[in-house]
């Protein structure tokens, strides 16, 4: 029996009248950009496109690799524009933004590939957006921004009775905080994938707050319903072996433990 598949979607092709560079360059983005680039005898390495052609976008997608994550190039359909996206590995999208300059782009990617610091990318092009956490991860400071939002939450999405028992110990303090339906739980690590192995607090019916195991961490008593300051310390005493200040970066940074 004949079994049909269906055909690959077609390519989005860009308007020659709006990129007329990438007509020049036979249609294709990532050749016009690494012209444009070299025409300005700047450096922009490996460009590419998507692999899968089952990509609709793969002719106005251009991928410029760096060191700590792709910078991406997407052409706008109905406008002249470059829609600009850089993936940074240890916290996913850390930028993006949208110009009609093909200088800027190239520019900002050289910057990118560079390592250039966030904060001075932004100061360099405004229309930038990033994240504010995104910046503290840069800075190393993730815990501490973290827990300052935290403590800065609506009454509604945490008792601020627990979080502030929990950042009076240091230990606790030390690690990325994580809030999740009304609970308080912690990671050694400021970038998922979480650790899942430091017990959590949870408030419970009729008042009171229980200390959990996590997922991936050792049995601990269940003492029932406690003050927030006796539920905080039985989670320190449930805290796994060695631990310390969060890693900044994910769970698979940690040092391994025996």
């Amino acid at each position: 029996m004949d079994v049909s598949h269906p055909a690959d979607p077609p390519a989005l092709r860009p308007d020659p009248l709006l990129y007329p560079e990438v007509a020049a360059a036979n249609g294709s983005w990532v050749a016009a950009l690494q012209k444009a680039a070299a025409d300005l005898q700047v450096d922009l390495g490996a460009v590419s496109a998507p692999e899968s052609p089952t990509d609709s976008g793969r002719l106005i997608v251009a991928r410029v690799e760096a060191p700590r994550g792709d910078f991406v190039v997407t052409l706008g359909r109905d406008e002249r524009a470059f829609d600009l996206r850089m993936r940074w590995t240890e916290v996913e999208d850390a930028a993006s933004g949208r110009t009609t300059e093909l200088r800027t782009v190239i520019d900002i990617a050289h910057a990118w590939r560079a390592g250039d610091p966030l904060g001075e990318l932004r100061a360099r092009w405004p229309f930038l957006k990033m994240d504010e956490l995104t910046l503290a991860h840069e800075r190393g400071e993730a815990v501490a921004f973290e827990w300052q939002r935290v403590r800065n939450l609506p009454d509604h999405l945490i008792d601020h009775e627990i979080v502030e028992a929990a950042y009076a110990h240091p230990l606790l303090r030390s690690l990325f905080p994580l809030i999740s339906h009304g609970s308080l739980q912690f990671s050694r690590c400021t970038q998922p994938p979480w650790t899942y192995d430091v017990p959590g607090l949870f408030p419970q019916w009729g008042g009171g707050w229980r200390a959990m195991r996590a997922i991936k961490g050792r049995d601990i008593p269940d003492h029932g319903p406690q003050t927030p300051q006796k539920a905080v310390a039985f989670v320190v005493e449930g805290l796994p072996d060695g631990c310390g200040p969060a890693v900044e970066g994910p769970a698979d940074l940690l040092p391994e433990t025996d």
